[in-house]
């Protein structure tokens, strides 16, 4: 179960990263359809829901590494 929610985590992670371009001069047309993104206080959310996910996978990680023996 800790292992399939650190792959979750992981996943999540790297998704709200590649949601979260400041500059949409690379990503134009991936950025230009999603215009829920757009606004400050958006970009705002989606980096706290980055940073919780950075620190689950940190506390994932290590629960991994003391609970499961392979």
């Amino acid at each position: 179960m800790i292992k399939f929610t650190w792959y979750f985590i992981s996943i999540l992670t790297v998704l709200l990263i590649l949601l979260n371009s400041p500059n949409s001069n690379n990503i134009n047309s991936f950025m230009n359809q999603n215009k829920l993104l757009a606004t400050r206080s958006n970009q705002l959310l989606i980096q706290k829901f980055i940073i919780i996910s950075i620190l689950l996978f940190i506390i994932l990680t290590v629960l991994c590494s003391i609970y499961i023996k392979v």
